[in-house]
């Protein structure tokens, strides 16, 4: 159960508020806008919060240059539990398994609130093929509800194809964000029945 004090929470460098347990599609086009996303984990840091990163090597080594540019010391930050760095893994339920993992050890460490920030694989080797990357994402709708968390997930706009584009941004989350504006998504379709459309 949340404590009232976080029943909703500041997204990052913008004024929005969110509610715990939501999970955001973040479509960025230019790196301000990737910088901007950023700003989730950097307020996170600076509130006391657990951050996650998870991604793709390269997406997670970008996430960490910038927090550093920031001013954070990221590798201070991994080694007294504040921030943790995940990579992917070979299907999408190892890769649930994995963040639900990471979020029980901080909640089991007394995280107030844990806030994900997701840069997923598409089409990269190793990664799970498109239509277990769309689940997973479904699923993590329903396993954000069960941690006092937050899951922001990156998508670089230009790298997708229109069927990522539409099901995995526009079908799989709740709240999207693009052109910096946050909105309920119109398009989202619940966990059970997306699951069994695919």
């Amino acid at each position: 159960m949340t404590s009232p004090a976080y029943d909703k929470i500041q997204l990052g460098t913008k004024d929005e508020s969110v509610d715990v347990g939501d999970h955001i599609a973040y479509i960025w086009e230019t790196p301000s806008e990737f910088v901007d996303a950023v700003g989730f984990l950097q307020r996170g840091i600076r509130d006391g919060d657990h951050c996650v990163i998870f991604g793709h090597d390269e997406a997670n080594a970008e996430v960490v240059r910038v927090l550093t540019r920031m001013g954070f010391d990221t590798g201070h930050l991994e080694q007294s539990g504040r921030l943790t760095v995940l990579g992917g893994r070979a299907d999408g339920d190892m890769m649930l398994e994995e963040i639900g993992g990471a979020f029980q050890k901080a909640t089991d460490g007394g995280a107030r609130l844990i806030r994900l920030l997701g840069n997923i694989g598409w089409s990269r080797p190793g990664w799970p093929e498109d239509n277990d990357i769309l689940a997973f994402e479904a699923k993590v709708t329903g396993a954000a509800r069960l941690f006092p968390s937050v899951v922001m997930c990156m998508y670089d706009a230009k790298s997708l194809s229109g069927n990522v584009m539409l099901h995995g941004c526009f079908e799989t989350h709740p709240l999207i964000i693009t052109g910096n504006v946050l909105r309920k998504n119109p398009y989202y379709v619940a966990i059970e029945e997306y699951l069994e459309r695919i």
